[in-house]
């Protein structure tokens, strides 16, 4: 039974991991692109609206409190990607990004740069686009692209960036197509 079970987990991983695509498109000293696209079983204004839910699916480690029930998108241009908690009684929040476009069921992109990146002289740009497959369902690209200076380059940072974006889209997914972004 033990066997089987291994056996399916990892057929279902394989799964997933075969409905996302993950690249550096450029790196050098003065910026990078990254892309992931994955393939969600909701139509795209669903899917959209699952992105903006970002509590239920962004991994808290990724966090400054610790626990992304804290997160928020507020999906308008203007609106903040923010995160507020309260400790001892005062209240403490991260703009993490601001969003620039909302399109439901097509685009939204927030301007910002992420974690470590929101210290250095950078200026980041995310966008999430939809597309809608004629199955009903839907493909989500996530591109990233920062720009600035740094002391020792930003191609440094492409990869770690990379990484983290990438297991925050295959988290998405998973909430999307198996009810728990920790399931894998």
């Amino acid at each position: 039974m033990t066997r089987l079970i291994l056996l399916a987990t990892g057929v279902v991983a394989s799964c997933l991991s075969l409905q996302s695509q993950a690249e550096v498109l450029a790196s050098d000293a003065r910026g990078f692109l990254v892309r992931h696209t994955t393939t969600v079983d909701l139509p795209s204004a669903a899917a959209y609206r699952t992105m903006t839910e970002i509590h239920r699916w962004w991994n808290p480690e990724h966090s400054w409190s610790g626990d992304a029930g804290n997160l928020r998108i507020d999906a308008q241009a203007g609106g903040c990607w923010c995160e507020i908690w309260s400790v001892g009684g005062q209240t403490h929040s991260v703009q993490h990004m601001q969003i620039t476009a909302a399109r439901p069921g097509s685009l939204l992109r927030a301007s910002g740069g992420l974690g470590p990146l929101q210290q250095l002289g950078v200026a980041g740009s995310q966008s999430w686009m939809f597309e809608a497959a004629s199955d009903g369902r839907s493909t989500v690209t996530v591109e990233y692209a920062v720009s600035g200076w740094t002391p020792d380059g930003l191609e440094q940072w492409a990869g770690p960036v990379d990484f983290v974006i990438g297991e925050q889209v295959q988290r998405y997914t998973r909430l999307i197509n198996t009810g728990s972004p920790d399931i894998e």
